[in-house]
């Protein structure tokens, strides 16, 4: 298996929500990419000129775009699926000259600090604040944790 080169920067707008096309606007500001721990909420399906995508939105009017390869791994891997709303580990990718989400990896999240476990105990989520979520006992990984 071939090593997959990351992403290095991707490009959000001004209200946090990643760009999913840079081309005509600027974007706000160029992050770096490294894993992000949001709850998403599935707004809908949109077609682009050479993709369609699934968009997410967060608070604060955010929104993220997903491939529909991706949504396959997120609908497959994700412990935490429930009504439309996910709450994980999130990192970009590019695809073509288009910027999506996806699910984060376990080797992304270990570079990132995530040890998985109690929210409380994983320095990852705590940075994060979750452990001040309603349900802190659930550190958020790609896999659920067999302690629950």
């Amino acid at each position: 298996m071939s090593k997959r080169t990351r992403l290095a920067k991707a490009p959000f707008d001004q209200w946090g929500g990643l760009m999913e096309y840079v081309g005509y606007v600027e974007p706000h500001e160029w992050r770096e990419n490294k894993p992000f721990a949001a709850l998403l909420a599935i707004e809908g399906i949109e077609r682009g000129m050479s993709a369609a995508r699934f968009i997410w939105h967060a608070d604060g009017g955010r929104t993220f775009p997903m491939f529909m390869t991706d949504m396959v791994d997120l609908l497959k891997n994700a412990p935490n699926l429930c009504k439309g709303t996910v709450h994980t580990w999130w990192m970009v990718q590019k695809r073509g000259k288009n910027y999506g989400v996806r699910l984060a990896r376990p080797e992304e999240l270990a570079e990132a600090g995530h040890t998985g476990g109690n929210a409380e105990s994983c320095p990852a989520c705590k940075a994060y604040g979750l452990s001040k979520i309603p349900y802190p006992w659930l550190c958020l990984g790609p896999e659920a944790d067999p302690s629950i």
